[in-house]
């Protein structure tokens, strides 16, 4: 028999709620939803032409709860006000947090 995982869900509903608000750098939107806190990051892009132009990869790490059925070229997030794209896949991971890359829409 396989023992029930119940006793842990709500640990870690309160780890993710605990990461959302003390960990948070940046607070995001669903389709016009409730702001929620969210790890929003920035990394330089490394390769071809790197001394002729400056490009960034940004990414954002959240509950998935917080955005249901958010896919990958979705346009209904909003990142510190601004509306991005997702640009690759959603996958959650065991606790529920997705890390996904986003671009700016303007």
């Amino acid at each position: 028999m396989l023992a029930s995982t119940e006793p842990f869900a709500q640990v870690d509903a309160l780890i993710n709620l605990g990461v959302s608000q003390l960990l948070a750098n940046a607070t995001a939107s669903w389709k016009g939803g409730k702001p929620v806190g969210v790890v929003f990051n920035r990394t330089p892009l490394e390769g071809f032409l790197t001394d002729a132009a400056t490009a960034e990869r940004h990414t954002v790490a959240m509950p998935v709860a917080d955005a249901p059925g958010i896919p990958e070229g979705s346009t209904g997030l909003l990142v510190g006000g601004q509306p991005c794209q997702v640009t690759g896949p959603v996958v959650q991971d065991a606790s529920g947090w997705a890390v996904f890359p986003i671009v700016f829409l303007n």
